[in-house]
């Protein structure tokens, strides 16, 4: 059946999301694309003539007929908007965090319960065609029992003025482990260093498994690296390729995939298609994940200083 979509928040990461809703929308069966943001200096630059234009995501639903929405505004923003649309019984796509706080995930989720609509969220690493396979190779044994993980996300470009790197960043850092480790979750978080725009921290997993995860804006360089140590090698992803990935045992092998499409244009597919096969996040780990990230940047306020040890739960 063919369906009318809405992206409400058309700034970097909205256009984005724009960009692959058009590109999927005929694999989708979208028939229809709204773009939403109440600042209108935002739709120059939409490219596309197809997509629709509108400044208020109150209306919007009611005015073009929607089906499901899709929220990428800023971070504080999401739990307000989220429930609104569930609300108003459409499925919703928030980009991550949903909330920023667990008690007001945990009323997203309920509330998707409650009305019978689907909630998922921006976890697209976990649809990245390298990380796909990796996965599946882990699962064979390649590289022998998981030892440690180690994701680094560091970017040049300033952040938002109001988001926390914890939250915006270091989020797919956890929820790539949540994948990877078939829905673990960690027993301690063993040390936190950082601010709002940069920081590391370290988890304890069962089995000894260390995570390390470390994020920020205003970087040197841009970095972005997934590393799964194992008993008999390791795996390196480096994440901005979708072609190709390392398994590193006796020898160096570069391990080719052929994507069928970018990491957010497949995610977008699942929350559209509902593909039974489905790598997307389960609102228990979306729950879970939110809640190792808020008892980090908690931790951090609480202590009014950078470095925090042995925060257990």
């Amino acid at each position: 059946m063919p369906q009318r979509v809405g992206v409400v928040g058309c700034g970097r990461w909205g256009l984005k999301h724009l960009r692959a809703l058009d590109k999927v929308a005929e694999e989708a069966d979208v028939e229809c694309i709204v773009a939403c943001d109440v600042h209108p200096t935002a739709f120059k630059r939409i490219d596309s003539d197809r997509i629709l234009l509108h400044n208020d995501p109150h209306t919007l639903v009611e005015q073009f007929d929607l089906d499901s929405v899709i929220v990428a505004t800023p971070n504080e923003t999401h739990y307000e908007l989220g429930m609104m649309f569930l609300n108003k019984k459409i499925d919703v796509f928030l980009e991550k965090p949903i909330a920023t706080t667990f008690d007001h995930a945990s009323s997203l989720v309920s509330t998707s319960v409650h009305v019978g609509k689907t909630l998922k969220s921006g976890f697209l690493l976990r649809f990245h065609p390298c990380i796909v396979d990796a996965r599946a190779q882990i699962r064979t044994g390649k590289i022998g029992a998981i030892q440690s993980i180690r994701y680094s996300k560091n970017v040049q470009r300033q952040g938002d003025d109001t988001a926390h790197a914890l939250d915006t960043l270091a989020i797919h850092g956890i929820d790539l482990v949540e994948f990877l480790l078939d829905g673990q979750t960690p027993l301690r978080i063993s040390e936190v260093v950082g601010s709002r725009t940069s920081c590391a921290l370290t988890l304890e997993y069962p089995d000894q498994v260390e995570i390390s995860i470390d994020v920020g804006w205003e970087a040197e360089a841009d970095v972005a690296e997934l590393e799964v140590m194992g008993r008999n090698g390791r795996i390196l992803v480096r994440l901005q390729e979708h072609d190709g990935y390392e398994i590193l045992d006796d020898e160096v092998t570069i391990k080719s995939v052929e994507p069928n499409h970018t990491p957010l244009e497949a995610v977008l597919l699942d929350f559209l298609t509902s593909d039974s096969t489905s790598f997307a996040a389960s609102t228990g780990s979306i729950l879970r994940t939110i809640k190792c990230v808020e008892r980090a940047r908690l931790q951090l306020t609480a202590q009014g200083r950078s470095k925090t040890r042995e925060l257990k739960r």
